[in-house]
């Protein structure tokens, strides 16, 4: 049942209470929707792609007081199957991100796609974007069922890492989802969590964060089902001596994690536990979390007493000028 009083919280809302940098905020040009349209992906992960508008997309960010949006590919993400059309549509759809970001004068800026896991079209892009100053690259938890933590990335990584790159990852829906459980239930319910998850797993088990240590990831939805399951990785892992003791927590307190979604009050209660403030940065997922959820899910941020005020406005603001410097300048 809906609470009125909710209702009510939703139409008064003033997001200018406070000024926000919104992590995790899509946009969707038309050559990506035409895309997906072209390989048969009308509905992907169970949705129809939202159309976009950057004028809706600034009016919510005004509802919201959200100074800047640091804009992103969602799932199913730019791979196409085709080494060679998938780095056109990279090219293209980043072209119209810097196009945005130029056109508004900061208010988006663009988190750059890559088309992984092919290494030399990722490289090229990656070099492309970052010669016009690019604020960080997009990758999803998997690109047609290749993780994060296959040697295959390496390259990328390794690419990434040697400019310090920021990289907020974005759930996709899995390579291999169970059939005959849970039919109808839109991928993004559930499997993005999973997938989530199991992505990070796959890094710490791998090395990566080792590996490239110089990059700085944002994991997405408040870490998924990470704060569940971390106990249970450092059982398995550390207390077999499979790992230093420290080593699981130690990555987790390290990564950056963004609270789109219903992360208020459990899952951020369980992340609080795990992770410093300083390390939660906010996210609206708009457009593919409609305008007034959006709103519903700030108003439940900005309530929440698993927070005090420093805390908040680190997490609105302050965690995000960190991460990325030149946002003060653009301010």
């Amino acid at each position: 049942m809906v609470d009125l009083k909710d209702i009510e919280s939703v139409l008064a809302y003033n997001g200018n209470r406070y000024p926000k940098i919104d992590l995790h905020s899509h946009f969707i040009p038309v050559v990506y929707s035409e895309a997906l349209e072209s390989r048969g992906e009308k509905y992907p992960d169970g949705f129809k792609t939202p159309k976009y508008k950057a004028e809706g997309h600034l009016s919510l960010m005004k509802r919201l007081g959200i100074q800047h949006s640091m804009i992103s590919i969602s799932s199913p993400h730019i791979n196409i199957g085709d080494e060679k059309d998938t780095a056109n549509l990279a090219r293209r759809t980043n072209d119209f991100g810097f196009e945005l970001q130029e056109k508004y004068q900061g208010k988006f800026r663009l988190m750059a796609s890559l088309p992984a896991p092919y290494k030399h079209a990722s490289i090229e892009e990656i070099n492309r974007c970052a010669s016009q100053g690019v604020d960080g690259f997009a990758l999803p938890t998997n690109t047609r069922g290749v993780y994060l933590g296959s040697d295959d990335f390496d390259p990328i990584l390794e690419k990434l890492n040697e400019i310090a790159a920021v990289i907020v990852l974005h759930p996709n829906k899995p390579g291999a989802v169970p059939e005959n459980v849970n039919e109808g239930l839109p991928i993004p319910t559930m499997e993005f969590f999973f997938d989530t998850t199991r992505t990070i797993t796959d890094m710490i088990v791998k090395g990566i964060f080792r590996k490239y240590p110089e990059i700085r990831f944002v994991v997405p939805h408040a870490g998924a089902f990470l704060p569940l399951l971390a106990d249970r990785l450092v059982l398995f892992f550390e207390l077999s001596g499979k790992m230093r003791k420290g080593t699981v927590y130690g990555i987790l307190q390290k990564l950056y994690y963004d609270l789109a979604g219903a992360s208020v009050p459990r899952q951020l209660e369980s992340l609080l536990r795990i992770v410093a403030a300083d390390h939660l940065l906010y996210g609206s997922d708009n457009a593919y979390t409609p305008e007034l959820a959006c709103i519903y899910l700030a108003d439940k941020l900005d309530k929440t007493d698993l927070l005090n005020e420093e805390q908040r406005k680190a997490i609105y603001w302050d965690n995000a000028i960190n991460l990325f410097p030149r946002l003060n300048k653009a301010t």
